[in-house]
């Protein structure tokens, strides 16, 4: 039986062929098939043709900016660690989860430095064990050696919207403490972890001042990248983070669509504390589309995957992703600014919503995007059908 991965590249090369054959009836000439940097075309948004590379190249330096400006954000949190720099910080964060390639991914992906959990740990949290450290106070002198789940603008929210006399097993030495102690603790504990991601986000950015022309010049002669197509499969794998986090834990799972045996399961939600799951999804979504229409981060104006499927004749496959992108938006709008922990309770329907229009979203990823340009599923993924 032939694995998906070979019906996939069977049929992109049978899509090809049918569209060179109806160009030769008009005296067009067809682009050469299964050429990595092939397929030039007009640019989704009316501008210039563009190849794989120059993607590559818009791409990187959308991911570089993007981290630029969560630095900016995050240092601004550690100089004066309060709730409205935390949402800050990690808006400018959530736009790049689905930017995770390069010196953002994981070491085992060309160029990752596994600095993403360092920064947000997400969905591996623990409350309980923040508050081992906050009762023993081994947060004094930096959190740099502690595990990634006592750390990360994860604790940050739980140590600055929680209540102050709230703590998992408290012992009698922490019953002991006044409630202006036990928020001072946890104040100077939300300092420490400031600090930390700070220095984090400063490292990061300092490694994709440099990575952006990298991931530009993919091909032969690189170290990371030694071909244009695999560096396309790492930013395509990025882009599922819509799929995988966002459509199945971040949404499906609180609706009850999946591991959840009595929903709704507001347990599950990624902010437990500071009521900003909706602002999460906003900020996913406006990544994803930077890299899927273009980086501007009002019109979605620049080169994006969607310029690559014009280029490849797929032109109505690229306004769908558009349409679709919008209409995702247009869900989390009509939520009128609540979050979703309270939709879920008092307008489920517009939750379930919300989940159905990311799923217009990812539903293309799964199928016709990966097509039309050639790309393997991300590990995991394949036969995924929901």
């Amino acid at each position: 039986m032939l694995s998906l991965t070979i019906k996939r590249k069977i049929m992109v090369s049978a899509w090809r062929q049918g569209l060179c054959a109806a160009s030769l009836l008009l005296s067009a000439a067809c682009p050469p098939v299964n050429t990595p940097d092939a397929g030039e075309g007009g640019d989704g948004d009316g501008g210039a043709v563009v190849s794989r590379s120059d993607f590559l190249r818009a791409a990187g330096e959308c991911s570089r900016q993007n981290v630029t400006s969560f630095r900016t954000q995050a240092e601004a949190f550690a100089a004066a660690p309060t709730q409205e720099t935390w949402r800050s910080a990690m808006r400018a964060w959530s736009r790049l989860e689905p930017m995770q390639f390069g010196p953002t991914a994981l070491s085992i992906t060309p160029g990752g430095q596994d600095l993403r959990e360092h920064i947000y740990s997400w969905p591996l949290v623990s409350r309980c064990d923040i508050d081992g450290v906050l009762k023993a106070g081994s947060y004094s002198g930096g959190v740099s050696r502690l595990l990634i789940n006592r750390r990360g603008l994860w604790a940050a929210e739980y140590l600055l919207f929680s209540n102050p006399d709230e703590v998992c097993a408290p012992t009698a030495e922490w019953n002991a403490l006044s409630t202006e102690e036990r928020a001072a603790r946890k104040q100077a504990y939300a300092q420490a972890v400031a600090d930390d991601v700070a220095v984090r986000a400063r490292t990061l950015d300092d490694a994709w001042s440099g990575f952006a022309e990298t991931l530009a010049t993919a091909g032969s002669g690189n170290a990371t990248y030694p071909t244009v197509q695999g560096a396309l499969n790492r930013v395509s794998d990025a882009v599922f983070y819509v799929e995988r986090e966002v459509k199945d834990i971040k949404l499906a799972t609180p609706l009850g669509l999946r591991d959840c045996a009595a929903p709704p399961c507001l347990d599950k939600l990624e902010s437990q504390f500071a009521a900003f799951n909706t602002e999460h999804l906003a900020a996913n979504l406006q990544g994803a589309r930077q890299l899927l229409e273009g980086c501007d981060d009002e019109t979605f104006a620049g080169v994006g995957f969607d310029d690559l499927l014009v280029a490849q004749g797929a032109g109505e496959l690229a306004r769908s992703f558009r349409t679709n992108a919008a209409a995702a938006q247009a869900s989390l709008d009509a939520l009128n600014g609540a979050d979703l922990s309270v939709a879920l309770v008092d307008s489920p329907e517009a939750a379930r919503a919300v989940y159905d229009a990311f799923k217009g979203v990812t539903d293309l990823l799964k199928s016709e995007f990966v097509t039309v340009l050639d790309l393997d599923l991300p590990m995991g993924l394949e036969g995924d059908n929901d």
